[in-house]
């Protein structure tokens, strides 16, 4: 996914969240995720990147453990009524959420954003 209301750059504040889920429903999980409930966060001002991860090893209980990262320009986005709005929209909310074993929200401002250059030749 590419940054799609991007502000001046660099996004100030991140939002992570970390699901586990059955592997079960990880095929459904991730196609809801990625054809519906990024698109529509994306659609909310403020919020420039979404990047989704995968750990390794399952937990122990066997579930498989996913995180989001929201890359956004205000740290109150995911509490505004447009974020939950976006959120609803689709099969995220009867489909998925019931679904989710667990959640986990971190969110913060981000301290330091490097990366490698790419060589020219």
């Amino acid at each position: 996914m590419t940054a799609k209301n991007s502000q001046s750059g660099t996004a100030p504040y991140f939002y992570l969240v970390t699901f586990e889920i059955a592997p079960e429903d990880e095929a459904q999980f991730n196609e809801i995720y990625d054809t519906e409930h990024i698109p529509n966060i994306l659609d909310v001002d403020g919020v420039l990147q979404v990047i989704r991860f995968r750990d390794a090893e399952p937990t122990p209980h066997g579930w498989l453990r996913y995180s989001a990262l929201y890359l956004m320009a205000r740290a109150d986005l995911p509490s505004t009524p447009e974020w939950r709005a976006k959120s609803d929209i689709g099969r995220w909310a009867p489909v998925i959420r019931p679904r989710v074993k667990s959640r986990e929200q971190r969110l913060g401002p981000i301290v330091a954003n490097s990366t490698k250059a790419r060589s020219t030749t």
